[in-house]
């Protein structure tokens, strides 16, 4: 595998450039020209090595693996302009991936991706049907990208906001025009909506690594504005609710508690951060006819639609 990273480089330098430009003047009609459709390259993390790819074959990959391909047409569309921008915006920024790559598959520094191949064994009975549907899903929405202040905004997403998404600023300590927090009634079908988990006070203890004096006290020191808990204490202990979330593996860390003698009932609302498109939601939406514009600004607010043409450059 060659190492084409000086490429990016310059295209990354052209649509900073092109982009530059739409702070002045960013209307839904601009077009961002790549002369042809650029390649990047992708670090498989598990795998420990890079691909090549065209920029619209790896959404496809991209796609089927962050959203399910039976999901509604329009939220499978909504989410490839998500992932189109997410990407575009990691691209710009240069971001530092192993090997150099453009690009990671790893969903803790980027966003997730799975190869045909692998798609197929996931998938062997519809394979067909459900590939079809993704690349319909690319290829109708083909170059578009959101855009906030004339630049690809940050495209956050998550599986299920639980009636409720997130202001960034609780999560990451940055307000952000387009991540604030909004309602979502279009979720309440996901198996995520609303979770029970029951834990014994040893495994908290351990899990979290607090002292256990017979007696384990859990309060909410801080929630955030949709109710998420922002700061909570265990006895002595003080932990955000992030934390608390990723130490007991919890879904999400809008939590309720309930002790009962030896354990303790932790109720889950939603599954993810909660920040940017809920995607149970945006299939709920499509689902009662929106489009995937009507879907993006529900979650992203008042962002500008702009198409990239690929059609002079190598």
């Amino acid at each position: 595998m060659f190492n084409h990273r000086p490429k990016i480089l310059i295209l990354g330098l052209i649509l900073a450039a092109l982009l530059g430009l739409w702070r002045v003047s960013c209307k839904p009609d601009t077009q961002l020209e790549w002369d042809n459709e650029p390649y990047i390259s992708l670090y498989l993390h598990e795998k420990d090595k890079i691909v090549r790819l065209k920029f619209e074959e790896y959404l496809m990959g991209a796609v089927s693996a962050e959203m399910p391909a039976s999901f509604a047409m329009e939220a499978l569309k909504a989410q490839a302009v998500c992932a189109r921008t997410y990407a575009v915006k990691k691209l710009i920024e240069q971001r530092s991936y192993p090997q150099q790559a453009d690009l990671s598959d790893d969903i803790k520094v980027c966003q997730a991706y799975i190869s045909p191949a692998d798609f197929r064994r996931a998938n062997p009975q519809h394979y067909q049907d459900l590939s079809a549907r993704i690349k319909q899903a690319v290829d109708e929405t083909r170059g578009e990208i959101m855009l906030c202040g004339g630049e690809p905004i940050d495209a956050l997403y998550h599986s299920t906001c639980g009636g409720q998404t997130e202001d960034a600023g609780e999560v990451w300590l940055q307000d952000l025009p387009y991540l604030n927090s909004v309602k979502c009634k279009y979720c309440a079908g996901s198996k995520h909506y609303s979770t029970v988990q029951v834990f014994s006070v040893q495994q908290i203890e351990a899990d979290v690594g607090v002292d256990y004096d017979e007696n384990l006290e859990i309060k909410v020191l801080k929630t955030t504005a949709s109710g998420r808990i922002k700061e909570l204490s265990i006895n002595n202990l003080i932990l955000s609710g992030e934390e608390f979330r990723r130490k007991l593996n919890l879904p999400s860390n809008w939590l309720q508690f309930k002790k009962d003698q030896e354990k303790i009932i932790i109720k889950s609302r939603g599954y993810g951060h909660g920040v940017g498109m809920c995607q149970y939601g945006a299939n709920g939406m499509a689902k009662e006819k929106a489009d995937y514009h009507e879907i993006l600004r529900h979650f992203y607010g008042d962002i500008q639609f702009n198409k990239m043409s690929y059609d002079v450059l190598e």
